[in-house]
């Protein structure tokens, strides 16, 4: 074993990003489809959709934010309170 599997690198924050998207990249038409879909029900919180559809919380937002990036939903300018007690934004599908 070599020293640096013993003592790993710091990696700046983006690296470990980068892997969490790479790990969910095969996935995405299926995770925004399915997001798409609740959004369109029922316009949503990152929370509300995280709970609706069984997902980690890096997993919804993540995938909410390739929505909105591909202009596919847009803040509704609507804020529920989440589980934390947090006021969050409510998405919906752009019309």
């Amino acid at each position: 074993m070599q020293q640096d599997e013993l003592f790993p690198v710091w990696r700046p924050w983006w690296t470990t990003s980068q892997a969490a998207y790479a790990s969910v990249k095969p996935h995405l038409g299926r995770l925004q489809t399915r997001i798409l879909e609740e959004i369109e029900r029922r316009p949503s919180t990152d929370d509300e959709i995280e709970q609706r559809l069984d997902l980690l919380h890096q997993t919804a937002s993540a995938t909410r934010r390739c929505l909105v990036k591909a202009g596919r939903i847009i803040d509704s300018g609507d804020r529920r309170k989440t589980r934390s007690g947090r006021k969050a934004i409510v998405w919906k599908v752009k019309p």
